[in-house]
């Protein structure tokens, strides 16, 4: 094992280097199942504070090559010299690896302090520290260890149980019990436990998971519908252009009458595809006409093809006397009449709102030009068409559990993920969102329909399996028919009791192991004694 400090910093950079690597758009999926092998190697007998460093270390690592893309996104259209924009991608990476940090230093402290095996607190705390990451302080669960493993359908469809953050705990079991026999850092009697844990956790979620994909083929569905995914392929750089607000609303136009004719039961736009405010009433300050008289005609469009449009727009809005905007979805009928409106709810931090703004609005500068702060939606709104149950998710909501969870146990039938990725360039972020997508079918067993600006649209099997997958950058309107019946998971209908679980455990071994005297001595105070030692001032 490794003793400096050098070698260990190594192994910690190697460890987030090799883990990243396993995530879109690399997508070398079974690097994550020993990518924490380096890790754990490098906290091999070092100081809490050194494991905390060297935790934050890996995940710094692992987050700056996994976030890269927010450099583009700030330097493409926010006009951030590239090497300012490098900035806020760093600091987000090293916000983020401080979870990390935090779950290595826990497991490694309870270990040592409570006399466990790292075997069973790697693991735990590993996946307390993910469900943490999604909620607090702001919620930012990006690029979760579980996600990796979304193309192994088999082994992933327990998810369904304990949602993403069980995957994550089996892959972070896997890392643990890999590196315990084959460095042999444990009794040989708790290796072999350890070993035969572990081939029983994989040969279960490999037998439930082949069974449900064989039940799942088999399905006969409730109804189905015919959804046309308009991609329209709008550059950012002129997607809020006045100028150009007439052509990209003709692409629309064009793409869904296209679509009616080919017998479409709904033409899906991406989100803000509307590139104007699109109110529930026809009630606009007069500054605002010309929103007015793209509203009428999008709702003529719907009466002329006779088909419903589920779109994206954004929506003006007045909260606690302050006006303000709102990030929506609206359906219209074949008749041309708005039904309904979801808000979105999970906005982006300095995207769409800024956190802490009356200490960071002055320094921040947000993506999004031309809008203020967006008012985040208070309510999950399901669309009833053709006797199902839509449930919309705007943007990056589909990174987070809860939403489509919630959705599913209000009775979705369908998810619909509407999304501008166009933000992102060709970097890999879009490919990262549609395997964290992925994993919300799998976790609620529901269909998904992805609509993006400029791609990636799919259409997500209730497997997890992403089919009809369009490219980036291509303007197009995919046609594909999906069925749907009624189920709740377990995971819908109980939620993150599995993460809540490991998160109860971590606290209260936590508070065991303050408590107690080390049962044996730190690593590094045995270090500490052999140098000693072997300075002559000693005995060894």
């Amino acid at each position: 094992m490794p003793h400096s400090l050098r070698m260990r910093a190594a192994l910690a950079v190697l460890s987030g280097i090799v883990l990243a690597l396993a995530f879109p758009r690399f997508d070398f999926n079974l690097m994550a199942w020993v990518a924490l092998v380096p890790l754990l190697s490098a906290i091999d007998g070092a100081s809490p504070r050194e494991t905390f460093a060297l935790g934050w270390l890996q995940g710094f690592a692992a987050n700056v090559i996994g976030l890269y893309w927010i450099t583009i996104t700030l330097h493409t259209f926010a006009g951030v010299r590239i090497e300012l924009a490098v900035l806020p991608m760093l600091l987000l990476a090293a916000v983020v690896a401080i979870y990390t940090g935090v779950a290595v230093w826990a497991a490694s402290f309870v270990t040592a302090r409570a006399d466990l095996s790292i075997v069973a607190t790697f693991p735990i705390a590993w996946t307390a520290l993910e469900w943490v990451r999604t909620y607090f302080p702001i919620g930012f669960p990006w690029n979760l260890l579980g996600y990796a493993a979304y193309r192994n359908l088999a082994l992933v469809q327990f998810a369904e149980i304990t949602g993403v953050y069980g995957v994550s705990a089996l892959i972070a079991f896997f890392n643990v019990v890999i590196y315990v026999v084959v460095f042999q850092r444990e009794r040989s009697r708790i290796q072999g436990i350890a070993l035969a844990t572990l081939s029983a956790l994989i040969a279960a979620a490999w037998i439930f998971g082949s069974v449900r994909l064989d039940q799942l083929s088999r399905v006969k569905h409730d109804g189905t519908i015919k959804f046309a995914m308009v991609q329209g392929d709008i550059p950012q750089s002129v997607k809020w252009d006045p100028n150009f607000l007439e052509t990209s609303f003709n692409v629309y136009v064009t793409q869904t009458e296209a679509a009616a004719r080919l017998g479409a039961d709904v033409a899906v736009w991406p989100e803000a595809a509307a590139a104007f405010f699109f109110q529930p009433e026809d009630r606009y300050p007069a500054a605002f006409a010309s929103d007015a008289g793209y509203r009428a005609r999008l709702l003529q469009l719907a009466a002329n093809t006779g088909m419903p449009i589920l779109f994206g727009a954004p929506a003006l809005g007045v909260e606690y006397g302050r006006v303000g905007f709102y990030n929506r979805a609206y359906l219209v009928s074949g008749k041309g009449q708005v039904l309904d409106w979801y808000d979105k709810i999970q906005l982006v931090p300095f995207g769409e709102y800024v956190p802490l703004r009356g200490l960071l609005g002055g320094i921040v500068n947000r993506i999004v030009t031309g809008f203020g702060d967006m008012f985040p939606g208070q309510r999950q709104t399901l669309f009833d068409l053709k006797g199902a149950k839509l449930g919309v998710l705007i943007c990056y909501e589909s990174i987070f559990p809860a939403l489509s969870r919630e959705e599913a146990r209000l009775g979705a039938n369908i998810l619909v993920n509407i999304t501008n990725d166009a933000w992102y360039g060709r970097s890999s972020a879009p490919y990262q969102l549609l395997a964290m997508a992925a994993m919300r079918s799998i976790e609620t067993k529901l269909p998904m329909v992805r609509v993006a600006n400029t791609g990636i649209s799919a259409v997500i099997e209730p497997t997890g399996q992403i089919a009809a997958r369009t490219p980036l950058f291509k303007r197009g309107t995919e046609i594909e028919r999906v069925g749907w019946r009624p189920e709740v998971t377990i995971y819908a209908e109980v939620g993150d009791v599995f993460a809540e679980i490991c998160f109860a455990l971590t606290l209260i071994g936590l508070a065991i192991a303050w408590r107690r005297r080390p049962a044996r001595p730190e690593p590094a105070a045995i270090e500490d004694r052999e140098v000693h030692a072997m300075n002559g001032h000693g005995r060894p």
